[in-house]
């Protein structure tokens, strides 16, 4: 038995189901594991925190890119306070947009590695939405 960070034992993982989870941490390849070894709880455990941290992703870019298209060119139109908004709009895209872009990096790194090393690991706050999609680590309910 492997004792996790949580502290409770998880039966050992197979090693090539700690690749093919390592590997659906990567850019939209989480289907890899959900195809590929889809009665693997480690390989989906890891496969759906991957899809919710990805989706986390696309939605926060969504809604920054709004954000741009609102404050940057309807509003930057308005005659004396549009370089307020556009300024605003800047920001928001630019240093929100890096990061946000730098935490998906950090956590599909980290993510990566602790699937790779056979653990189970839980993304902060996003882990809970995966949690709804797939299946608990093992000693948890």
């Amino acid at each position: 038995m492997i004792a996790n960070e949580c502290g409770t034992d998880t039966p050992p993982v197979h090693r090539s189901n700690t690749v093919l989870a390592a590997i659906g941490y990567l850019p939209v390849l989480f289907v890899l594991p959900l195809l590929m070894a889809r009665d693997d709880r480690f390989c989906r455990f890891h496969a759906y925190q991957s899809l919710v941290l990805f989706a986390a992703l696309v939605l926060f870019w969504i809604v920054v890119w709004m954000v741009d298209i609102i404050f940057g060119r309807v509003m930057g139109s308005v005659f004396v306070i549009g370089f307020l908004f556009r300024a605003i709009a800047w920001l928001v895209h630019n240093l929100v947009g890096a990061v946000l872009s730098l935490g998906y990096f950090v956590a599909m790194i980290v993510g990566l590695i602790q699937a790779a090393l056979g653990r189970y690991w839980r993304i902060p706050v996003l882990g809970a939405y995966a949690e709804r999609l797939g299946p608990l680590p093992p000693g948890q309910s």
